[in-house]
Order: structure tokens, then sequence, then C-alpha cells
């Protein structure tokens, strides 16, 4: 069980892609996992870490997960990180049709500096 931790750990939370994270805690089966593993080390006193209180199973079934992330995946993920932060929430699941109001905004700008 050790080496299951220390695998997923490497995998994810010590990876030095931090798109990697992203990618694998925006998995909603690992979230779903994960936020039960949250809920018992809270229930045990918040003693160890979260991964300790995971069955074989789970720890199984997170590294298959963080093991099938792909770069097109990492990516993906990337592109509606940088959506939501520049057209907000809903515009990271749709990609929007017009402008950018950042762009609006530096034209704007623009122009009132060229006067």
């Amino acid at each position: 069980m050790e080496s299951k931790k220390r695998k997923l750990m490497s995998l994810v939370d010590l990876s030095a892609e931090p798109w990697r994270k992203v990618a694998f805690y925006s998995n909603e089966e690992a979230v779903g996992i994960v936020s039960e593993l949250y809920k018992r080390w809270e229930e045990g006193g918040r003693r160890g870490t979260p991964l300790d209180y995971a069955s074989e199973e789970e720890l199984d079934r997170l590294i298959f997960i963080a093991e099938r992330i792909e770069p097109v995946d990492i990516s993906d993920q990337q592109v509606r990180i940088l959506r939501a932060a520049i057209y907000g929430e809903e515009a990271a699941v749709n990609v929007p049709k017009r402008r950018s109001r950042v762009v609006e905004i530096i034209k704007r700008i623009l122009l009132i500096g060229s006067y």
C-alpha cells in the first residue's frame, strides 16, 4: 500500500507538471474518491494523510486515472482554465463566439491613448 501511495503522489502531487495536477483533480471520479478520503480523514481526527484512509481498490483506481492523463487532456484543461480566467466560468465550457471583453477594453485604451 505504501508503494501505491508513493506512486500516486509522484504521478500527481509531486509532478513537475502543474497541468497534470489540474487534469487529475478535474476528473469527476478522482474528485469523488478524494472527497471520500478527506471525509474519512476528518472523521479520523486528521491523523496521517487522506491517502492513509484509502482502500487498495481506491488507490488502484486513482493510479489508473493518473496514469491515463494524456498530454491532450492537459492541453484541453489549460484551454478551459484560460477561457475561464478571460471570459468567465461559463465560457470555460463554451468557446466564445464574440470578441473577448478583454480585447475590447484593450482596443478602447489604445484608441483613447491615440487622441
